[in-house]
């Protein structure tokens, strides 16, 4: 089966069930990684309040990440792949203006700031709606090699008419946006070895993956089959507000 990617969209669910798929990889996060920081997936259904957007990220912890913007009527992917061509990273040297820093240059201390030169093509044909998410931050600061968007009265994913490099990785899309093909199993190999540690004295279980990409609501029996240890179940339950996945009985 051909990677989801920027060249092959096909297989990228739709909007509403990516947006469940989202918030159903954040929930097993979630339980499994109580520790926010260390987690791959995380979700903020409040992202902001009064445009009622929502928000989807992914990081990796070694450069590599991608962020999702839903909005009520439309969804933006943005990537960054840090070991594509397409990342395109210059250090600019920011020119002193007061006494103290043009002093400072002289015995050789120059202030620079990173900044990227977007692929051509990537984000030049984004709609008008999308233009403060990509181009504000976090993601002005994160990096963009790719950039995916759909309205709820497309037909279809679209991207930008770009030029790729004739390196395989490409954008490095189809290394990050495997997970999208919504199947559990692609879950649970991932997880199996990224979290190993967890799952040392207890194997991850495909039915409570599945009960959870089914978007069925989470009971203290599924909680503790796929985190035996877990006893902050307070602190969950504030998790799960946040990431708007349903419970019972937690």
């Amino acid at each position: 089966m051909t990677k989801i990617s920027t060249q092959h969209l096909a297989e990228l669910p739709e909007i509403k069930t990516l947006q469940k798929l989202c918030k159903a990889l954040a929930t097993l996060d979630a339980i499994i990684s109580r520790e926010w920081e260390y987690r791959y997936y995380s979700y903020n259904n409040a992202w902001d309040k009064i445009k009622q957007e929502e928000y989807f990220q992914m990081r990796d912890g070694s450069g590599d990440e991608f962020q999702i913007l839903f909005s009520q009527h439309a969804a933006i992917i943005n990537g960054q792949a840090h070991e594509s061509e397409m990342s395109n990273w210059i250090t600019k040297e920011i020119q002193p203006v007061t006494f103290i820093e043009k002093i400072y240059k002289l015995f050789g201390h120059k202030k620079t700031i990173s900044e990227q030169h977007i692929w051509k093509g990537v984000v030049d044909s984004i709609p008008e709606e999308f233009k403060d998410f990509i181009f504000g931050e976090p993601i002005k600061s994160i990096g963009t090699t790719f950039c995916i968007w759909r309205k709820a009265t497309d037909d279809n994913w679209k991207v930008g008419d770009i030029k790729f490099p004739k390196v395989k990785y490409g954008d490095g899309s189809a290394d990050l946006l495997y997970i999208f093909d919504n199947n559990p199993s692609t879950y649970k190999k991932w997880a199996s070895d990224y979290y190993e540690e967890q799952f040392e004295e207890h194997k991850l279980k495909l039915d409570l993956v599945k009960h959870i990409y089914d978007f069925k609501p989470l009971t203290k029996d599924v909680v503790l089959g796929l985190n035996p240890v877990i006893d902050d179940f307070e602190k969950l339950k504030v998790d799960l507000n946040e990431i708007g996945y349903p419970y019972n009985g937690l």
